[in-house]
């Protein structure tokens, strides 16, 4: 006679998914680096691996974030926006042809706009009640646009102060400091997502809302207080690029909602909802910036690294779907 499984199976279903979608990123790890040593000696060079990693460092920040709230059910389209601005605003900060003020003042008032816009992405979303797709993709239009009235040219910063945070390295090997950003930030949102309450409230909403605010937990609290993190790390993001390449370009971030998106989604976070992890994150970010390195080394163009990034992400979704598939039938 049939029986019917266990939770302790069901469990098990998402724990052969997680280890499939782990499993995944591993192998493609390690074909790009089989394939792309072979057709360039310079590919596994620390010269090249560590200029990478700070480039990566900055859409692995927004793709914290983003993880959060793809977590809760929703999108953050708004990050390239609120990357942008936050840069643009720390460059007209701290240019000596503009304000000229210290970084150590420039800094949190940009920081303060980032999170201006995300307390508002999140007043939107839970309390005038718009679909979180609509309120970011709409803010990411206003930011755009008032970027341009800030400032139509990039801003140049060639001040110690400023280039500090993005610019930094340490060593005879020139370790960068970005680098340690992003993985310090990581283990912090790791240990907030696993370990604090706000965490297992976090999931709760996105697994089911309806059964969350059942269990007592405030919906849209957590909701708003998500999308107010998004933006602040976005921000941070957009500042340290900003000292890193000591320009506040109104033009970056264009693409860092969908590559943030595409990057949280590879590592194994269900666009459902209340399914992933940060880690997931942090793995799609690389192997999506080792692609379109190893592309860019043999001389491929841009079109044939976004279409390689679609197709890995559309392999990402079927594996998905297929666990899903697979966990209704076994339950």
């Amino acid at each position: 006679m049939e029986t019917q499984p266990t939770l302790n199976q069901k469990k098990g279903f998402r724990l052969n998914y997680t280890t499939l979608n782990w499993g995944m990123l591993l192998v493609m790890l390690i074909i790009e680096v089989i394939v792309f040593s072979n057709l360039t000696p310079y590919f596994l060079h620390l010269n090249n691996l560590l200029p990478v990693g700070r480039e990566i460092a900055t859409l692995g920040i927004v793709a914290i974030g983003q993880t959060m709230c793809i977590l809760t059910g929703g999108f953050d389209l708004s990050v390239g926006g609120v990357a942008a601005i936050s840069g643009v605003v720390a460059g007209v900060m701290c240019s000596p042809k503009m304000l000229d003020l210290p970084f150590v003042v420039g800094f949190p008032i940009a920081i303060a706009v980032a999170l201006a816009v995300g307390m508002t992405n999140g007043f939107l979303i839970t309390k005038v009640k718009i679909n979180p797709f609509i309120t970011t993709m709409a803010m990411n239009f206003i930011l755009g646009g008032a970027v341009i009235l800030i400032t139509k040219q990039p801003i140049t910063i060639n001040k110690p102060d400023f280039k500090f945070l993005g610019a930094t390295t340490f060593g005879d090997i020139k370790f960068p400091l970005p680098i340690i950003i992003l993985v310090g930030l990581y283990l912090l949102f790791f240990f907030i997502l696993k370990y604090t309450v706000f965490g297992r409230k976090l999931y709760c909403t996105g697994g089911n809302s309806e059964a969350a605010k059942v269990a007592g937990i405030s919906v849209e609290k957590t909701i708003f207080f998500t999308y107010t993190f998004s933006s602040l790390l976005a921000g941070f993001a957009g500042i340290m690029l900003a000292s890193r390449i000591a320009t506040a370009n109104p033009g970056i971030g264009s693409s860092y909602a969908l590559e943030s998106i595409a990057a949280t989604v590879l590592g194994g976070t269900a666009l459902s909802g209340g399914e992933g992890n940060i880690w997931g994150a942090f793995l799609g970010v690389f192997v999506t910036g080792l692609l379109s390195n190893g592309l860019i080394m043999i001389g491929a163009p841009q079109a044939w690294r976004d279409i390689a990034t679609g197709l890995v992400l559309i392999l990402a979704i079927i594996l998905q779907l297929s666990s899903k598939k697979s966990r209704r039938l076994a339950g």
